[in-house]
């Protein structure tokens, strides 16, 4: 088996060797080999340097700013604008002349005594069309000791006129038609100045509102609405000056002169609302909300120009100046269906405030003062009995009277200068008896008349006269009514107004031009 195997492997060799020599493999071409010259021989002959590898260098490291996370910023959420009220339109104030009017020249050069002021309302046709009436208002003064007359100026029907008490300036308001404002007549040039063209004297419906004249005649104080709320502007007489006294986002208004024509006295809301802007974080602006009826007394001062608070009590009422210093509040007069009313006294030098009327549910009403504010008259209603009132500064009762029984807020009482005599007569055209003069212990000084019933007493400023709107009830009249003047205890009456033709409403007095 073994020679078997071995004659088998060697017949696979020979085989394999007559394959290769069958197929000879060709040989690869080497290049030739160059000599090499004299350069490259010693180029040859030098060593071979390994290169050293150079340093790789590291790059400078770039400062990178790692970027501060960004902060997600949370929304704020904007608040949803509140509905809020439409801010009325804007009243302009430009004054401005606007004609020249034919002036008395009986009064053009001033009043030397006091005259009486009045207003008749006169029925007029025009030659053209006899059959349309057409009502106006004149404006006359009346010389109180021999009746001239100065008619001074004439008006549409719905005027309304209000005199410096110097008789030198005449302010009106026209509510009415394109020439609707305020206005001033100059009665010594016959100038007539539009001040602004507003057509209300209550604005935004607060009642008692209208323009007052300073003492000295110097100065007009006026109420006007701004966007949302009001303030309380003053004027010189001459046109000039026309300033934004209060020029606040409150409701100010009521404007009242001291005697010394140095401050003005007016009622704000402010501290209850400090603004009526809308949507601020304080507002009492909203759709539904109402003009104040009431708000704090404040008092603005000419001779530092400052806004000071005089009390914290709430009034509803107008102030009135008893003294340059003594301010008097009747709440509740404005209201004709009130049934409980209180006096109130400030005094603004001291800051003191005193209830001057009992708290016995009882309606207190139209006080009359002295000029030196000792004394004063008032009305007492209650559902049993009416009372005049006679009392101190302090409210204590001197004396009182149930006589004379007149209805509420339908009496009005006036002083004499000297504090002499009080003349007591009906208001509101509501005149059940004729002059009642009392003396300073409340002692009835004359006999009132039973056929001239009177109305709005007042005493002219230097004490030598009483008017009064008269009511004539004789057998065969016909219950007119005119002007009368008479002497400090009713007497000696003289009717002013006889040859006048129309409706007549006293004012009061005007002038002395120069008062002392």
């Amino acid at each position: 088996m073994r020679r078997l195997a071995y004659f088998i492997a060697l017949l696979a060799v020979t085989s394999l060797a007559c394959n290769l020599t069958r197929h000879p493999i060709e040989p690869t071409p080497i290049p030739p080999t160059q000599t090499p010259d004299a350069t490259g021989t010693a180029l040859a002959e030098q060593p071979t340097l390994t290169p050293t590898s150079s340093p790789t260098p590291s790059p400078t490291a770039t400062l990178t700013v790692t970027p501060s996370p960004t902060l997600t910023l949370t929304p704020s959420i904007t608040p949803t604008p509140r509905p809020t009220s439409t801010p009325y339109p804007t009243v302009v104030l430009q004054p401005n002349v606007t004609n020249f009017v034919a002036v008395p020249a009986s009064i053009q050069g001033g009043l030397d005594v006091a005259w009486v002021a009045f207003t008749v309302t006169e029925n007029q046709t025009t030659p053209e069309d006899t059959e349309t009436v057409i009502p106006k208002l004149a404006v006359y003064l009346a010389h109180p000791s021999n009746g001239t007359l100065a008619r001074v100026i004439e008006l549409p029907e719905d005027a309304r006129v209000y005199w410096s008490p110097t008789g030198l300036h005449l302010a009106y308001v026209l509510r009415e038609g394109e020439g609707h404002g305020l206005y001033l007549l100059d009665i010594q040039s016959g100038r007539v100045m539009k001040i602004h063209d507003g057509n209300s004297l209550q604005p935004r419906g607060i009642n008692g509102n209208q323009p007052v004249w300073s003492p000295n005649g110097t100065r007009l104080a006026f109420v006007l609405p701004n966007d949302y709320a009001t303030d309380i502007y003053v004027i010189n007489a001459d046109g000039t000056g026309l300033t934004n006294l209060t020029n606040d986002s409150s409701y100010d208004f009521w404007p009242a002169w001291s005697t010394d024509s140095l401050k003005l006295a007016f009622v704000s809301d402010r501290v209850q609302c400090p603004t009526w802007q809308p949507n601020r974080a304080d507002t009492c602006d909203h759709p539904d909300a109402t003009p104040p009826q009431t708000g704090n007394l404040f008092v603005y001062r000419f001779d530092t120009r400052r806004v000071e608070q005089i009390t914290e009590t709430i009034i509803n009422a107008p102030p009135e100046w008893i003294t340059e210093d003594l301010v008097n509040v009747s709440e509740g007069s404005l209201d004709p269906f009130s049934d409980v009313s209180i006096l109130w006294v400030f005094d603004v030098g001291l800051g003191a405030t005193w209830r001057l009327s009992p708290n016995d549910g009882a309606l207190y009403s139209q006080p009359a003062w002295t000029y030196d504010g000792t004394k004063l008259l008032y009305h007492r209603v209650t559902d049993q009995d009416a009372t005049l009132v006679m009392a101190d500064w302090y409210g204590n009762v001197i004396a009182s009277q149930t006589s004379y029984e007149f209805v509420r807020f339908g009496v009005k009482a006036t002083w004499s200068p000297d504090g002499r005599y009080v003349a007591v007569g009906g208001s509101s055209g509501q005149c059940p008896y004729g002059l009642l003069v009392f003396d300073a212990n409340f002692v009835l000084a004359a006999e009132p008349s039973e056929t001239l019933l009177a109305c709005d007493p007042s005493y002219d400023p230097t004490g030598t006269y009483v008017l009064f709107n008269g009511i004539l009830v004789a057998r065969g009249t016909d219950g007119r009514r005119d002007i009368y003047s008479a002497d400090l205890v009713g007497g000696a009456t003289r009717n002013l107004t006889r040859t006048i033709e129309g409706f007549i409403q006293v004012q009061g007095w005007v002038g002395p031009t120069f008062r002392n």
